[in-house]
């Protein structure tokens, strides 16, 4: 009976230990595997939804091992496995596998072992990270400047705050601001945080004059997601001309006419010759006989400034009838020729995307004939269009 027990107890022990070499946390084999040391990500980490897909990655085990399996669950027990990845041994110290996405809003925990032929080594200490809430950012929209207007050379760039889904972090916007379309170099960008409906930038330095381009995008650090960037927007600086230094030529000085006008929109073509400068005063300057002639009426005069090698020049341009806006034969060749004005004005020929400056007086031309009240608009700075071109100067 004795030898019977004895024999039943030496058969237990050997069950048992064959279980233990089966466990998925013990080493098996004749061999000896060192556990790997986990690496990334480190234990605890706060990864975000949109930085997946996500690298587990070891320092490798001592004891030869060829391959590695990396387990992923949704406990610290490994009962509820999502993920299990085979990787041969990285030849720089470490080795990695790349999981693909993980659910939003959840804790995952990793470990791995290192396997040598037939002996599987022990797994390692478990780690865990936690994913992040799914976040989606809609595009923000452009409040101002939009396209087709005009600004200061540091004018103040609004959008409507983006709406989002998930539960987001601090909301940051970048503004970006380029001399072309595809913004390629950026002249000027700033990253500055939400603002209550609305966000606003406003550069401190001034940005060049001409036609800009300009959009914003909305980012959540926290959850690394970002928006698309607004739909872009053009618009004109507005540079301010100092009369006090302009080159008036040929008629008068209006330097201290009194600014009773006010300009409401140039619109000019130099391949047609359309000229048209809507003003508060058209038709409402009182008129005078032109060259003397009572059936001949006039009111006013464009006027036209160009930059020509950093200094500002004026000439009084086409006469108007009460109440007309728009005149023809102001073709891109032809316009300084035309305008009877002194050097170097008299050749001017703007190019296209070239800022001019558009203003309307009462008669100045052949002052101080025809002069009525010596009273002007405000002056109106625009790109030079020329329909036999684009905004680049190209055909």
């Amino acid at each position: 009976m004795i030898r019977v027990l004895r024999l039943l107890v030496l058969l237990y022990l050997a069950i048992d230990l064959s279980a233990c070499n089966q466990s998925p946390t013990q080493p098996s084999g004749s061999g000896t595997v060192t556990s790997p040391a986990p690496s990334s990500p480190v234990n605890g980490a706060q990864i975000a939804f949109g930085s997946q897909p996500i690298v587990l990655t070891v320092v490798n085990a001592t004891g030869g091992a060829a391959t590695y399996t990396f387990e992923v669950a949704s406990d610290a027990g490994f009962t509820a496995k999502i993920a299990t990845k085979d990787a041969p041994a990285g030849s720089n110290g470490s080795t990695s596998v790349t999981l693909e996405p993980l659910a939003a809003g959840h804790d995952y925990y990793w470990h791995a072992r290192g396997n040598a032929g037939a002996t599987n080594g022990a797994f390692s200490a478990a780690s865990k990270f936690t994913v992040g809430a799914d976040v989606a950012i809609q595009a923000p929209q452009p409040v101002s400047p939009l396209t087709g207007g005009s600004g200061t050379t540091r004018p103040t760039f609004t959008v409507t705050n983006a709406t989002h889904t998930g539960s987001t972090g601090a909301i940051v916007y970048r503004f970006e601001i380029s001399a072309n379309a595809g913004f390629s170099p950026i002249l000027a960008s700033q990253t500055v945080p939400e603002g209550v409906g609305q966000t606003s930038f406003t550069p401190a330095t001034d940005l060049p004059a001409g036609t800009l381009f300009w959009h914003a995008q909305a980012f959540d650090a926290t959850n690394n997601a970002s928006s698309a960037f607004s739909a872009s927007q053009s618009f004109v600086t507005a540079v301010t001309i100092d009369l006090a230094t302009v080159n008036f030529q040929r008629f008068v000085n209006v330097t201290n006419w009194k600014v009773t006008d006010q300009i409401l929109s140039v619109t000019q073509d130099g391949r047609t010759g359309d000229m048209c400068v809507n003003h508060t005063k058209s038709g409402i300057w009182p008129t005078t006989d032109f060259l003397g002639d009572p059936n001949t009426q006039v009111e006013g005069n464009q006027w036209y400034f160009a930059n020509i090698n950093g200094q500002w020049y004026a000439g009084a341009g086409e006469w108007l009838r009460p109440g007309q806006t728009c005149k023809g034969g102001q073709y891109t060749e032809q316009i300084g020729p035309d305008g009877t004005w002194d050097g170097p004005m008299d050749t001017w020929q703007p190019k296209p995307g070239e800022l001019v400056g558009y203003m309307v007086t009462t008669p100045a031309r052949a002052y101080p004939d025809f002069r009525t009240l010596d009273e002007r608009s405000n002056i109106l700075l625009q790109p030079w269009h020329d329909s036999r071109f684009n905004t680049l100067g190209r055909r």
